[in-house]
């Protein structure tokens, strides 16, 4: 099977390619959803789709941590710009 016809990729990659901090981890819960689905249904995937749905899920779970990360930065006043002291 062709790694671009894996139903759940659309969503990943629309998670992976998110620019705005705000949107970012919607697409990566739903991403995480909608590969957990497929991890559900009936017909279960091959060896192939498997590893790249392990390889999907270990990049989500990266990308929310990073997302995680910038959006405390993004919150800490020290980080504000402004006159040093």
């Amino acid at each position: 099977m062709n790694t671009r016809a894996y139903p759940w990729r659309t969503a990943f990659l629309r998670a992976v390619f998110e620019t705005e901090l705000a949107k970012k981890p919607a697409r990566i819960s739903n991403a995480t959803k909608v590969i957990e689905a497929r991890l559900v249904e009936f017909t279960q995937p091959d060896g192939v789709e498997r590893r790249a749905i392990e390889d999907a899920q270990r990049a989500l779970a990266t990308l929310g941590a990073e997302v995680s990360v910038l959006a405390d930065a993004k919150n800490a006043p020290w980080l504000e710009p402004g006159p040093l002291h």
